[in-house]
């Protein structure tokens, strides 16, 4: 058995429906788990279709670092509390019978087939997908840095099956040492200790289908193109799945990722049929969609200094 797997608080549900609605167009049988961090119940005017399992954070309580994990984020920093029970999550999933398991974050959007993903893991202990974040200083110094700082690899996805088992327990323990940003340590939440996963644990694979985990972050070393009419990243992968973020969502309605806006029109539309509005859980779906007279003229600004940066980049090739 294989299954998705995601980790919210009750009021975020409805991107949850939306990421199993995205999931399902391609595998009508896909399951995915919906861990609950708060404990709370999910809002009563959406629905929970029968491949969706909802499982509340105090049913893992007495499993494995669960209660202590709870003890020392839960009360000041649910998000630090979420985000440290993804290894505990999957390695819970993988006790419980599912052979596979993929982790996923809640805003993620499929929009092309994914089986590819779970064959991966049939040779391979763990998935790991790279941020791609921009690797060239001259281009934009900051996004260069953050290389460093934020971590090579992205939690917002990772695979794993139960020879996994000893990386996710590693990560989990990791997790419980430390969470947050502490750049002087190397440590920035749950991300940065997967930097160590192809090193400590020879079974990793990095997927490197560029279509895979799409991000405002990544448009420079993923870029997109339009290919016959199809995009496609770097002229070569076709779009996999979107992180929907914040940051996503505000780049593609500035128009800094025009190609992208159709799949933020399906994920819009996908997302309200659960009843739920997106402006609602995004801000930028409303602020940036209708932007007033100084928001557009800080996006122009935007756009003469990415200019000034490719012109001085190519003034460095001649």
């Amino acid at each position: 058995m294989q299954t998705f797997c995601t980790i919210i608080t009750a009021n975020y549900y409805p991107k949850a429906l939306t990421l199993f609605r995205s999931l399902e167009q391609f595998d009508p049988n896909i399951r995915l788990q919906v861990l609950i961090a708060d404990n709370k119940a999910v809002p009563d005017n959406v629905t929970i279709p029968e491949n969706v399992s909802i499982i509340k954070a105090n049913e893992l309580a007495g499993y494995s670092l669960v209660n202590d994990l709870h003890t020392k984020y839960a009360h000041h920093n649910m998000d630090a509390f979420r985000w440290s029970l993804k290894p505990v999550l999957m390695s819970w999933l993988l006790e419980q019978g599912f052979e596979k398991v993929l982790y996923i974050d809640c805003d993620m959007f499929i929009v092309n087939p994914y089986d590819f993903l779970f064959d991966k893991l049939d040779q391979s202990a763990i998935l790991l997908t790279p941020n791609w974040i921009n690797s060239d200083p001259l281009k934009d110094k900051d996004s260069f840095f953050s290389l460093f700082t934020s971590g090579l690899f992205s939690a917002g996805f990772i695979g794993a099956n139960k020879k996994g088992s000893a990386a996710l327990q590693w990560w989990a323990h990791a997790c419980h040492f430390m969470m947050g940003e502490h750049i002087q340590h190397g440590i920035r939440d749950d991300q940065k200790y997967l930097d160590v996963f192809p090193v400590k644990f020879e079974d990793t694979y990095i997927i490197r289908h560029r279509g895979c985990n799409i991000g405002a972050w990544n448009i420079d070393e993923s870029r997109r193109t339009l290919v016959n009419g199809e995009v496609l990243i770097n002229e070569e992968f076709p779009v996999i799945f979107i992180h929907f973020d914040d940051m996503m969502v505000k780049s593609i309605l500035k128009g800094h990722d025009r190609l992208l806006t159709p799949y933020y029109d399906q994920y819009k539309r996908v997302f309200e049929e659960s009843g739920a509005r997106l402006a609602d859980y995004i801000r930028s779906a409303d602020t940036h969609a209708n932007p007033g007279m100084i928001p557009r003229l800080k996006w122009k600004l935007n756009i003469r200094t990415r200019l000034k940066q490719f012109f001085y980049k190519l003034s460095n090739k001649i």
